[in-house]
């Protein structure tokens, strides 16, 4: 079970433990699961949230153990970086990230929780950063839904590198991007969320470059549409190229502070 000890400082006196707990970052949804299948204590001993509290004390809040639903599959896992609260896997192409009707089975998640059945952990797996079934590279996972909550409130500074049909030079692109009702297909519209991309050609040879795309916005399908957009598909995307449907995306590089440490995490595939 996870757990959030926190001393009370000059600046919290006299917070009563809602308040408190908003101040450090845990959602009034969480507090509330924290109330009902947690606990709160204050020097070791329970309180309630309407508790008025005093310079010098500790909090320490205890989070729901998780129930993880997903079945467990031995697929073959790569982690490239794990501590406590998170982790960083590389994750293969052409396997989808989470079960749906299409793909029941064989996920990312199926193989996250097998893993997680290994260690004795028995939280639901937390994606901070879901990759499209055929995109391979670096993705974030949060142990826990406290550390997910953090994470999603971060910037993380993502790289991918991507072919492309055609000669690109660089430049950004800022297009909106729309979902078309049920549709898999996403098109440029102006009725779509804000999407950036920033491009730049790394190599180019027999009419298809290698482009490295820097992402301010996490959209799904973003560097896709942006591309095609633009006039330079990726090679093999039958979705919005004229490919036969397997493609080369790759998420190269991923920075961010942690949630928990606050350091640097740095990491580029390799």
């Amino acid at each position: 079970m996870l757990k959030k000890e926190c001393l009370v400082t000059k600046q919290y006196h006299q917070y009563k433990i809602d308040e408190f707990a908003y101040a450090h970052h845990i959602s009034k949804k969480l507090l509330k699961s924290i109330k009902l299948q947690g606990d709160i204590l204050v020097n070791g001993n329970h309180q309630t949230v309407r508790y008025s509290l005093q310079e010098g004390e500790k909090v320490t809040f205890l989070f729901p153990q998780e129930n993880n639903q997903i079945l467990p599959e031995d697929i073959p896992l790569k982690i490239v970086y794990e501590d406590l609260y998170l982790m960083v896997i590389d994750k293969a192409p052409c396997i989808p990230c989470i079960p749906t009707r299409g793909h029941p089975h064989h996920t990312l998640a199926n193989a996250i929780s097998y893993y997680y059945q290994q260690i004795g952990l028995t939280s639901t797996v937390h994606m901070v950063n879901r990759l499209d079934k055929e995109t391979a590279g670096l993705m974030i996972v949060a142990k826990y839904r406290y550390i997910h909550d953090l994470m999603s409130k971060r910037h993380i500074y993502r790289l991918y590198r991507a072919h492309v049909n055609g000669k690109v030079e660089q430049g950004v692109i800022d297009l909106p991007i729309y979902k078309i009702d049920k549709q898999m297909k996403r098109v440029i519209d102006e009725r779509g969320k804000i999407s950036k991309t920033h491009y730049q050609c790394i190599q180019y040879k027999e009419g298809i470059s290698l482009v490295e795309c820097q992402l301010e916005t996490g959209r799904t399908h973003q560097i896709r549409v942006h591309m095609s957009a633009i006039g330079h598909p990726l090679v093999g995307d039958s979705l919005y190229g004229n490919g036969q449907g397997c493609f080369d995306l790759t998420s190269f590089k991923i920075c961010f502070i942690h949630p928990v440490t606050h350091q640097l995490i740095s990491l580029t595939k390799q």
